[in-house]
């Protein structure tokens, strides 16, 4: 247990740290962190880094080679079997962004060819990325690929989303502000509404009891 009342230098330190560097964001050429896993016989393995050459790196167009085969063996230890499904997962980022598992074989013939991953940044940050696949035509190949490739595609935001979630963002707010304007005018005509009621009412009352009190009663003359 941390007692941040003790010690509260290091607490305050390490939180103006983590937002110096989220405020830094990447600059160009640098390397975003990239982990994979794999699914294979029923088995799944934990994220493990990969190496910086398979990796992206901030706005910079590249294509990479990947043996996930190979890796399949590696962290299994046994043969690949073509009949036996294979899928791999990706995480960006530190697992701020992570994809679905994706089929490398779904062990019928039918093999992966390309992942294209497409990174939508804004300034030094990255704001959102997108991934898609093509296969090899189905039978076309009598053994597995040696490789698939990695294909890494930037784009910047534009203009046009950031604008129109500014507009967005201000009819939103143009309509709440309205809508608290009407609440407030409702009210205040409600509250002048039963005000000027009131007096009615009590000089109402207060003639009746004047009329219950009093002993002489108007006498009525009958012709």
């Amino acid at each position: 247990r941390i007692d941040m009342t003790a010690s509260p230098a290091p607490a305050v330190w390490f939180a103006l740290g983590c937002l110096c560097l989220a405020a830094e964001g990447y600059r160009h050429g640098d390397h975003v962190t990239l982990l994979k896993r794999s699914q294979y016989q029923g088995m799944r393995t934990g994220f493990t880094e990969m190496e910086g050459k398979y990796a992206p790196h901030f706005r910079i167009e590249s294509s990479v080679q990947l043996n996930p085969i190979f890796e399949a063996q590696k962290n299994t230890a046994s043969q690949y079997q073509t009949h036996d499904a294979f899928k791999i997962s990706f995480s960006f980022v530190n697992d701020r962004f992570l994809t679905p598992w994706l089929t490398v074989t779904d062990g019928r013939g039918h093999y992966l060819h390309n992942i294209y991953f497409t990174f939508i940044y804004s300034g030094h940050h990255i704001k959102r990325f997108e991934v898609d696949t093509d296969y090899h035509l189905e039978h076309s190949l009598k053994e597995p690929p040696e490789h698939i490739n990695l294909i890494y595609h930037w784009e910047v935001e534009s203009e046009s989303d950031l604008e129109s979630g500014f507009s967005t963002m201000m009819i939103l707010t143009c309509v709440g502000g309205w809508v608290a304007i009407g609440l407030v005018l409702r009210d205040s005509f409600m509250k002048t509404v039963e005000e000027n009621k009131s007096p009615r009412r009590d000089r109402r009352s207060r003639r009746r009891d004047a009329t219950k009190a009093s002993p002489y009663r108007p006498r009525r003359n009958n012709y």
